[in-house]
């Protein structure tokens, strides 16, 4: 039973490591797809603003503010990337006030017009707060890719000892049958780390009716209900 248990902790170690690191990846080609795309931009602007300086100063001017726009745009991408990039969240929030930022800071991203309803004395142990918090991360980061929403709801909560989390958009949704495609809304991720926890995950969908994606854990590791 022991070896069982330190196995068991071992998996969960090594799964939250490569769950870091395809993060971080993540966010790397983010920061350099940000940054490429606007010194591009700006590069373009500003020789184009130099070619027209002399002959048409009025369009060299125009130019000069697109490119103060690109640079400004890109410096707010370039600056919630390293904020994500930070050590963990938790750590530094806690599991109510990390969900609470790292949804805005999505709905900032996509444009959302966000709900939220976030029970902050939850009190969980921090390994499943680390599970909790990363399928959020997923769900929010999928509607943002895919959902083309315009309103998300995140909740979470605990009542008679049952934890619920449920992330909601009224986007484009998907048919049902499409939820085993290979790639397919990062559900085989969520699936795992949802049985890791002995939770049970549960997405449901309709072409034009939006997505739910909702974790329900009825007993709390450690014995915390």
């Amino acid at each position: 039973m022991v070896e069982a248990n330190a196995k068991l902790v071992d998996y969960a170690s090594t799964n939250e490591q490569l769950a870091v690191s395809r993060e971080r990846n993540r966010l790397a080609r983010d920061m350099h797809d940000t940054l490429a795309h606007t010194l591009s931009a700006v590069s373009v602007q500003l020789e184009a603003a130099d070619s027209v300086w002399d002959s048409q100063p009025q369009q060299a001017h125009e130019l000069l503010q697109e490119s103060l726009a690109s640079a400004r745009a890109g410096l707010g991408e370039t600056r919630r990337a390293l904020r994500a990039l930070r050590a963990s969240p938790l750590d530094d929030l806690g599991l109510g006030l990390a969900l609470r930022d790292l949804a805005e800071s999505t709905a900032d991203r996509a444009g959302w017009q966000l709900d939220l309803d976030i029970d902050n004395e939850l009190n969980l142990p921090s390994g499943l707060e680390q599970e909790i918090y990363r399928i959020a991360q997923e769900a929010l980061t999928n509607a943002a890719r895919h959902a083309n929403a315009q309103h998300v709801r995140l909740s979470l909560s605990r009542q008679n000892g049952v934890i619920d989390m449920t992330v909601r958009d009224d986007g484009k949704g998907f048919e049902q049958g499409e939820m085993g495609a290979e790639g397919h809304y990062g559900l085989q991720g969520m699936a795992e780390r949802a049985v890791q926890m002995g939770a049970t995950l549960t997405v449901t969908s309709d072409p034009g009716g939006g997505t739910t994606v909702e974790l329900t854990l009825r007993r709390a590791a450690g014995g915390q209900t």
